[in-house]
This record gives C-alpha cells, structure tokens and sequence, in this order.
C-alpha cells in the first residue's frame, strides 16, 4: 500500500454521492484532512511518524495538483526514506521549474532554484530531487541537528553492509557530490553550516540520536569516539558499539525508542525481549573488554547543556 492509496478525494466522494457522508466523518473524528479536498482515516494520522506524514501531505498535493509538482528539501528527503528530525513543519516543499511559479502558501513553499535536469527524479510515482541535492538543500536549509541526522542516514544507505562492513569508497562518493554542490554555491544561505555538516557526516550512526549525539560531542569538544568498535565476544560472535572511547576503556550505547518499537529493529520480538537481549549483549561486552558501558536516550538529548553535563560526568567531557 502506498500513500496514496490512504488518501480519500473529495472529488471521488461527490462523484459517488458521498460527499455528505465525507463530511460527517470528518465532524465525528473519523477523518482528518491532509489538505483541502484530502483526507486520511484518523487513526492512519494519530499513528503515522512525522516523516510518513509528510509523505501523506506529499500525495495529497500531488493528487489534486493542476500541474506535476517536484517535490524538494525535507519533503523530498522524507521521500527518499530520510530522517527529518524535528524538521516537519507541516509544509510541504517544492520546486518551482516552469516559466511562471506560483507562489508560496501557508501549507506550501515553493522554492526557485535553478537545477538540472538530472537532479530530478521519480520516487514512489512523485517526482523529485535526487539524493545529493536533496541533501545539499537539506543542509543549507535545516538546523544542523536535521541535517546531520539526514546526511549520516543518506550515508548508511549506500555504505553500511552490516557487522561492521563499511563502503568508504561508496560513502566517499556521495560525500564528494554534496560537497562539490556546496562549494559552487559559496554565497548560498546557509553554506557554512553544510560544509560542516557534511565534513563530519558518517554513515556508521544507526539513528539519529546517534548522529545528533556525535554532533554535539564535536561542537562541544568531547573526547573523539569510534564509532561501530568491533568486539569479539566468543563462539563467533561480534558485537560492534555505537560508540567506544578505548583509551578511556568506555563504550557507549544510544538507546532510542526504536531499538523497542520500531520493527526494523524489534524483528517481531516484544519491546521486553529485546531489552533483555540489550542487557545481555552489555554484559557479554564488559566481561570481553571490562570496559564501562554509558546509555543515554533522548532524555540526554534534551539541550545542550543537558547533554554537556552527561559527558563531564562520565569524564568524556572536561
């Protein structure tokens, strides 16, 4: 089932005669509307993540649409199945390409960049930028928190192979395109925060709390981590750490809601079960290495300054 296929027309409700019966369900909480004209079941909205919400905002515009729009900057990542972190604004983003734009409104932004015609390209049956200038938008456009998240996920697509498996020349690759963009566009609004972004990103964070946590690490001037740290614990088996400081004998671990709920993660097991398997798995790490393990969730991410204190307290930060 695509987005699309969640969506409920007004123009096919009329066309059917169930133009009255749209409108009493959407008096009675049964409908929410996605955009004028379109609406998706309330339940599919109360449980859709931000970012499938602006996939859905992104149909709904597509499909009442006069003229095919490309979408760009955090609704074409959203697309391409990155992470907008805190990025959702409830607008959705496009590209003006024609001879006469049309204006921006308060549910949508119509950008006017100049692009090639192979920066664009077709995902999930809308059109779109491709993935370097989506992400060159991303970072010149977003908080760097949004941006980093974004490129690091971007970044483990085409690099990240698994126990420990890392394409740097693949990573490499797109990191060079991101970054040939940003410095032919050296006047560009918000240059200098890409060109950072893009120096530290690393496709080895697993989510985004990782990548935000190692962000702050370098803006704060925490001790360097190593990221995805192989540990052999026995019988043929690996673990690799999310992040390991070795001269400090310390590891560490992001514990996101996801590792609990999300089911790329959970693999069908019960959010117990893979906290069980979580703590046996530290266990097994600090009987190989005896180092000190450090979790921290989003609650460490709270601020900066919260998250400063986090690190001083386990000596990462001084």
């Amino acid at each position: 089932m695509t987005e699309h296929d969640d969506l409920i027309l007004r123009r096919d409700a009329r066309r059917r005669g169930e133009a009255s019966t749209l409108d009493r369900a959407v008096a009675d909480g049964e409908l929410v509307r996605v955009r004028r004209g379109v609406y998706v079941a309330a339940s599919r909205w109360a449980a859709a993540r931000p970012e499938e919400r602006m996939l859905l905002r992104a149909h709904a515009l597509a499909a009442v649409a006069t003229r095919e729009p490309v979408f760009s900057h955090a609704t074409a990542a959203a697309l391409h199945g990155l992470p907008v972190h805190r990025g959702d604004d409830a607008r959705v983003h496009t590209l003006e390409l024609g001879p006469a734009p049309a204006p921006s409104r308060s549910d949508v932004v119509r950008h006017r960049h100049e692009v090639i015609a192979s920066d664009i390209t077709s995902v999930d049956a809308l059109q779109a930028t491709n993935i370097a200038r989506t992400l060159f938008d991303v970072l010149c456009a977003e908080r760097a928190e949004t941006a980093t998240a974004a490129m690091d996920a971007a970044l483990r697509a085409v690099a990240w192979q698994g126990r420990g498996v890392y394409d740097r020349a693949a990573a490499a690759a797109l990191v060079a395109d991101v970054a040939g963009r940003i410095e032919r566009a050296p006047g560009a609004r918000g240059i200098r925060r890409a060109r950072f972004v893009v120096s530290i990103a690393d496709g080895r964070a697993q989510l985004p709390g990782e990548s935000i946590s190692r962000l702050w690490m370098q803006q704060l001037g925490a001790t360097e981590p190593t990221l995805q740290h192989p540990v052999a614990l026995g019988g043929g088996r690996w673990a690799f750490l999310d992040f390991a400081w070795p001269r400090l004998r310390r590891f560490g671990e992001f514990d996101g809601d996801g590792k609990y709920v999300d089911p790329a993660f959970t693999a069908g097991r019960s959010p117990r079960d893979v906290l069980r398997e979580q703590r046996d798995r530290e266990s097994r790490i600090v009987a190989a290495t005896g180092w000190t393990p450090i979790r921290w969730g989003w609650e460490r991410l709270a601020s900066r300054p919260t998250f400063a204190a986090f690190l001083r307290a386990h000596a990462l930060l001084r």
